[in-house]
């Protein structure tokens, strides 16, 4: 019984991360929401840098939901009789996928659009 429930919890980050960037992919936050959404000062500039930012981070979202799902089920099928031992350190490295996608993100929007929120124009 303990399994299941330890395998519902290291399932956790990857449903969200995927489920979030599908809902995202469909239907992007409003800028003036209070909701949940991928919020820095600089997807706060104008609309464009928003849709970007959420456009990227969904897609990069459903990609490590899936991969991680994956690879998160097959650790815990096959590493089943020693789940105990190695589940908090999968929930960290879930955390550690999910906090390098805003850093990512961030880098990607800060390379394609200047302090203003202008498009930085590429030669």
């Amino acid at each position: 019984m303990m399994y299941y429930l330890v395998f519902a919890l290291v399932l956790l980050t990857p449903l969200a991360m995927l489920i979030t960037g599908l809902a995202w992919r469909l239907r992007p936050p409003r800028r003036q929401g209070r909701g949940f959404a991928y919020r820095t000062a600089m997807t706060e500039k104008n609309e464009a840098v928003w849709a970007f930012a959420h456009r990227h981070i969904s897609k990069l979202w459903i990609r490590l939901g899936l991969m991680l799902t994956l690879v998160v089920s097959l650790l815990m099928i096959f590493l089943s009789q020693h789940y105990l031992s190695f589940f908090l350190w999968v929930i960290g490295g879930e955390m550690v996928f999910l906090c390098l996608s805003a850093f990512l993100v961030d880098g990607l929007v800060k390379s394609s659009f200047d302090q203003e929120g202008n498009p930085i124009s590429k030669p």
